[in-house]
């Protein structure tokens, strides 16, 4: 009877995080650069006398964690390892404008002597260009826009910061709303007579037209990690084999993000796997032979 043919672990096709209590999907990844986890064992050596050699040993500790490199930023993987709350939007078709809020002062938003709303210009969603911007009073009725980045200047008509301030353009309340035509932006008045505080500033963000989008605030104060399962699939074996490890309880957090230059982020964290009483197990590994 000739050996049984040898069998490796080749590959990797996917990496699930699932609900401990539920055991439904958190996060599913496909992007995967590297997942490990180390299994390595630690011994506690028996020494004594003039024996240069251990006279015993004992395994004292098996490392488990999981060493976990990847390529994409899926919402939930990001709330979950940043610890963090997500806001998930349906689509917006006309686009949208959230947050306006004061920064420094308190005349420029204001629903009475300010700016009461910014809205999407009537018609010209399709001018809005993504991002952050500022309103700074420039006198009693007047201000400056400033956009904090020009990456979307493209969409729509093109926009252009007017000077090395980030400055996209005036706005002149003294006849009711006014509006920045380029940017799809109309800037409505309160209830009585502006007046601004010169150099009062407020801060809004533009949401152009779009299939959905995603909010995550992260960094709370008390943020939670929530433990998790673990389910990582090998790459299907030429011969139709698969292979799965499931690790019961993990704790994982921390998720690096970098913006190189014309290259895509990888980011790397280490899972903690932990021993499940529930289940008196760290894990099982599952293997199943095609036919």
């Amino acid at each position: 009877m000739s050996l049984t043919a040898p069998r490796g672990q080749f590959g990797v096709h996917s990496v699930c995080l699932y609900d401990r209590d539920t055991s439904l999907p958190l996060a599913y990844l496909r992007v995967i650069g590297e997942c490990s986890v180390s299994f390595e064992a630690e011994f506690a050596d028996l020494m004594g006398g003039s024996q240069m050699y251990a006279w015993d040993s004992e395994v004292s500790k098996i490392g488990s964690d999981i060493k976990f490199t990847a390529r994409e930023y899926d919402a939930g993987t990001m709330e979950l390892l940043m610890g963090g709350s997500l806001t998930e939007n349906a689509a917006e078709a006309s686009g949208a404008i959230d947050g306006l809020a004061n920064v420094y002062g308190t005349s420029v938003y204001n629903v009475s002597t300010g700016i009461t709303a910014v809205s999407v210009t009537s018609g010209d969603s399709t001018d809005l260009k993504e991002g952050k911007y500022v309103i700074k009073a420039t006198a009693a009725k007047t201000a400056t826009v400033y956009c904090l980045s020009d990456v979307d200047f493209a969409h729509g008509t093109d926009g252009a910061f007017e000077d090395d301030t980030l400055s996209i353009g005036d706005i002149d309340l003294s006849s009711g709303d006014d509006t920045l035509d380029d940017y799809g932006l109309t800037f409505e008045v309160g209830s009585g007579t502006t007046a601004f505080v010169t150099n009062d500033t407020a801060e809004f963000y533009v949401r152009k037209p779009n299939a959905s989008s995603v909010e995550l605030v992260f960094g709370q104060s008390g943020a939670e990690f929530t433990k998790c399962g673990v389910i990582i699939a090998g790459q299907k074996s030429s011969d139709g084999s698969i292979t799965y490890l499931e690790l019961y309880n993990c704790l994982a957090a921390g998720m690096p993000i970098s913006f190189n230059e014309k290259a895509w982020s990888e980011w790397s964290v280490t899972i903690k796997s932990l021993y499940d009483s529930s289940r008196d197990a760290i894990g099982k590994f599952y293997r199943t032979i095609a036919s």
